[in-house]
């Protein structure tokens, strides 16, 4: 105690905002310095899991201290909520919070029937800078948005009123960078259209379980995308103008599901690519060239893995790094079938560029001729790694032996096995 008295009440409030309110109030009865100083707090997080005895108890905690609270400004709120908590009471302490200008709003809803209808000034105010909307949630967006400062929007398992509310709570965010997006089970909505001028990161997460419509991504300021099991879509190619693309996670691994050349052609300015795709699905695009590609992470989940690693050799030329992985914690790799062939010619980066690859999951079998296609013709090989799935000792024994035998082209290349 006396180490805390010795610090600034400037420094208390900063440790003091990493702490929930309701332990930040209890502080109140330490001493007499310690009996206002909660009040000054800008931080706020409320969880009603947290709070034995009545959900009256709870509401009237969060009522007093809220109002109670007299900091400059109210740097953030965060309320998570379960299926006890009336509307009426999110909305009013929703508003408090607006009208003391928050800069980050977090609600977290749990409820059993409805989902909460946000106040319309939460779609105007001038000061909030981070907006997390998780769950029984419904983004009802006026005719008129205006959310100027806002940076980050996190819209995680919400519901919509239609397939233009996203669109329009977008159109009043201008100087947005950061947008996550996941989608549930029972979001009757159809269409992901997301035209954000300034965003720079985009997530988007579907679980959505029905048929969905269009698809469509027009972020000129892209610097890293991010696209899991957007299964459901049956038009993958609206994506486009993104220029400054840096880094991209693509995983579309239900092979019922097209994805387009117009599609990969959006990524081909990515410096580090992640990729879980069919190639039944994807034809070859002629012309399609990731100049900018250096890193190159391609999972062995989905048929014809072994066509697209080939194909986006061929179109990389500057690839230095690569990693074959099955992903251990979702499923089997695909084997490379029986009746495959390397391609005529050499792909230009396992002459120039390649120096490390990394196989996590290599299971030796039909993998070896990739692996030997790999070993034999990459020229500036530095390293190449071998994880097998397999824990028998003989089995992995042979496997190294087989890979050990490889003449390279490479003359100092490193063979690691684990």
């Amino acid at each position: 105690m006396d180490i805390l008295s010795a610090l600034s009440d400037d420094l208390l409030l900063r440790i003091l905002s990493f702490v929930p309110t309701k332990d930040v109030v209890a502080t109140s009865l330490l001493s007499k310095r310690w009996e206002g100083l909660w009040t000054s707090v800008s931080k706020l997080s409320y969880d009603d899991s947290d709070h034995t005895g009545d959900y009256k108890n709870f509401s009237q905690f969060v009522y007093r201290s809220l109002l109670s609270n007299n900091a400059p400004v109210l740097d953030k709120l965060h309320l998570k909520l379960g299926p006890d908590c009336p509307f009426i009471d999110v909305d009013l302490w929703t508003n408090i919070a607006l009208t003391r200008r928050v800069r980050e709003l977090e609600i977290d809803l749990f409820s059993k029937e409805e989902s909460f209808n946000l106040p319309n000034s939460l779609y105007t105010s001038e000061t909030l800078e981070i907006l997390t909307l998780i769950s029984c949630v419904l983004v009802n967006v006026p005719s008129s948005v205006c959310l100027p400062s806002l940076k980050t929007l996190k819209l995680d398992r919400v519901d919509y009123t239609d397939n233009a509310t996203l669109p329009r709570l977008l159109s009043g965010c201008p100087n947005l960078e950061v947008l996550f997006l996941e989608r549930h089970v029972g979001d009757e909505t159809t269409d992901s259209i997301v035209v954000a001028p300034s965003l720079q990161r985009l997530t988007m997460l579907d679980t959505h379980a029905g048929t969905c419509g269009r698809f469509m991504v027009d972020v000129p300021s892209l610097k890293h995308l991010e696209i899991t099991d957007s299964v459901a879509y049956y038009d993958l190619r609206r994506m486009k103008n993104m220029p400054v693309l840096e880094k991209a996670c693509v995983w579309i691994t239900n092979t019922s599901s097209g994805v387009t050349q117009e599609f990969l052609k959006a990524l081909t300015s990515v410096h580090r690519l992640s990729l879980s795709l069919s190639l039944s699905k994807v034809m070859h695009p002629s012309g399609m060239t990731f100049n900018q590609l250096v890193h190159l992470d391609l999972y062995t989940l989905t048929e014809g893995w072994w066509g697209l690693l080939i194909c986006m050799l061929l179109d990389s030329p500057k690839l230095r790094f690569l990693r074959l992985s099955n992903n251990k914690l979702t499923s089997e790799s695909k084997e490379i079938p029986i009746g495959w062939s390397p391609p005529s010619s050499v792909p230009e980066c396992l002459v120039y560029s390649l120096e490390a690859f990394v196989w996590i999951g290599y299971n030796g079998r039909q993998d070896s001729k990739m692996a030997i296609y790999l070993l034999k013709n990459t020229a500036c090989l530095k390293t190449a790694t071998f994880s097998p799935d397999s824990t028998d000792l003989g089995e992995k024994y042979q496997m190294l032996k087989v890979l050990a035998s490889v003449a390279t082209m490479s003359t100092s290349s490193q063979l690691l096995f684990d």
